[in-house]
Order: structure tokens, then C-alpha cells, then sequence
């Protein structure tokens, strides 16, 4: 069964874009809190997104240079691929998803990982990744919820 998690990413969008950045840091790193997974995507709400999170990738964390790229360079030797709704990742084995947009992707059975980040804006953010919570339990998915 993909193992589902949603994770507090902070209460704006800037806040969910460095957590974002600092999740991939720890997964690619290994920290041992996380699975061990040879790729992951990243799907974002909007192409501005996700060029806004692509540059924020190569200058943050400091400590870490992750190697990723926006879906359409494809770039098959990279650990991170950063996409949007109607961008195509590609396809390869033991990939983990992040979801940085509220919604639910339609290709989640493709990766043994899902993390759904949830911006706790007390508003439309948090009200459509509650929707999406819904939606993976009414698939027969087990999601937690880990709060920072």
C-alpha cells in the first residue's frame, strides 16, 4: 500500500517553499526519518511555482546542493524532478512524491511514497488539503499527519 503522509509545511506559501527545500535536503541526505527512495518529484500548484522552487532548490538549504530540474528538461540524471498539473514526470522505480498542491494528484499509484504538504493558512490552503485527506481515505489509503 503507498504509505501516505501529510505534513504542516507552515502557514504561507514562502514557508511551504523552504520546507519543501529542507524535506528534500533531509530525504536526499538519508536523514534516517525518512525513506530511502533513489528519486523523488516534486508537483506544484503552478509552472510559476514551480520555477519559483527551482531556483530556491539551488541556493537553499546552504548546506546542500541537491541535483534537480524542472519535468520539461528532462534530465535523467538527477535525484529531484520539480513539476505542475499537466507536466509529465518521468518514469522510474522507488520515486517519492511530494505534493506541495493542496490537490490530489492522479498518479499517486506510481510511487512508493506520498507526502502531501499542507499550508495551515486557516483558509482555501488547508480547507482543499482536508478535500484531499478525504479523497485518500476513501481510496482505502491510511494517511497520518505529522505537525513540526
Amino acid at each position: 500500500m503507498l504509505e501516505t503522509t501529510f505534513l504542516s509545511a507552515g502557514s504561507t506559501h514562502e514557508e511551504a517553499l523552504k520546507y519543501t527545500c529542507e524535506l528534500t535536503a533531509k530525504i536526499f541526505l538519508k536523514d534516517i526519518n525518512f525513506p530511502d527512495v533513489r528519486n523523488i518529484d516534486i508537483r506544484c500548484e503552478s509552472a510559476n511555482e514551480a520555477e519559483e522552487l527551482n531556483e530556491l532548490l539551488w541556493i537553499y538549504p546552504e548546506d546542500a546542493l541537491i541535483p534537480h530540474n524542472l519535468t520539461h528538461k528532462r534530465d535523467q540524471n538527477i535525484f529531484v524532478e520539480i513539476g505542475y498539473p499537466g507536466s509529465n514526470f518521468c518514469t522510474k522505480d522507488g520515486k517519492l512524491l511530494v505534493n506541495l498542491n493542496p490537490d490530489l494528484p492522479n498518479q499517486i499509484s506510481e510511487y512508493l511514497f506520498y507526502y502531501q504538504l499542507v499550508i495551515e493558512d486557516h483558509s482555501s490552503l488547508r480547507e482543499r488539503a482536508a478535500i484531499t485527506w478525504k479523497e485518500c481515505k476513501s481510496m482505502g489509503l491510511d494517511p497520518s499527519f505529522l505537525k513540526n
